[in-house]
């Protein structure tokens, strides 16, 4: 396990060149997306460039890779997205993953939450977020709550999953 990062979290827009095998296997990895509808799929790099490829080329999502900076180098940790993003109603959704799990516990997404809800608010004009997770995602849960996200609503069985019916949690921050 590597210590808290200390070093430098940045945000940057994905390209087709960020999706590789490495960005591949983040995908495939069920306990990465064990929280997630995504850990039933198996994504080829075809698909994952087609949704990258749709996320540049819309108006209202916005996809950006984390990334570290160590070593004189930035390594790509995992994704941020922005949106959908009602423009009329000044609010999104965010959604998240960190693929490098040697990273998990490290602070990064928090860090990345944060400067997502700053170029919401400054670069998009954006009033409100929301995020959610299923039941038993505390990681996601820690995150949200240490950016000021509150709990707004619990769905009931909202989500099937292998194991049975689950709940899910939404969150909402007015920014």
């Amino acid at each position: 396990m590597i210590s808290k990062i200390k070093t430098e979290i940045r945000l940057k827009e994905i390209t087709l060149s960020d999706v590789n095998k490495t960005y591949q296997k983040w995908m495939n990895d069920s306990e990465i997306f064990r929280f997630s509808k995504q850990s039933n799929k198996k994504h080829s790099l075809r698909q994952i460039k087609e949704f990258v490829l749709n996320k540049k080329k819309s108006k209202s999502e916005f996809l950006y890779k984390i990334l570290i900076y160590e070593n004189k180098k930035n390594k790509h940790m995992g994704n941020i997205k922005l949106g959908p993003i009602n423009f009329e109603n000044k609010t999104a959704d965010i959604s998240y993953f960190i693929g490098e799990k040697n990273y998990w516990g490290q602070g990064i997404t928090t860090k990345a939450i944060k400067m997502i809800i700053n170029l919401a608010k400054k670069k998009f004009k954006l009033k409100k977020l929301q995020a959610g997770h299923w039941e038993k995602n505390i990681a996601s849960k820690k995150v949200l709550l240490k950016n000021k996200f509150k709990l707004e609503g619990i769905l009931k069985s909202q989500i099937q999953t292998k194991k049975g019916r689950v709940d899910r949690y939404l969150y909402g921050l007015i920014i």
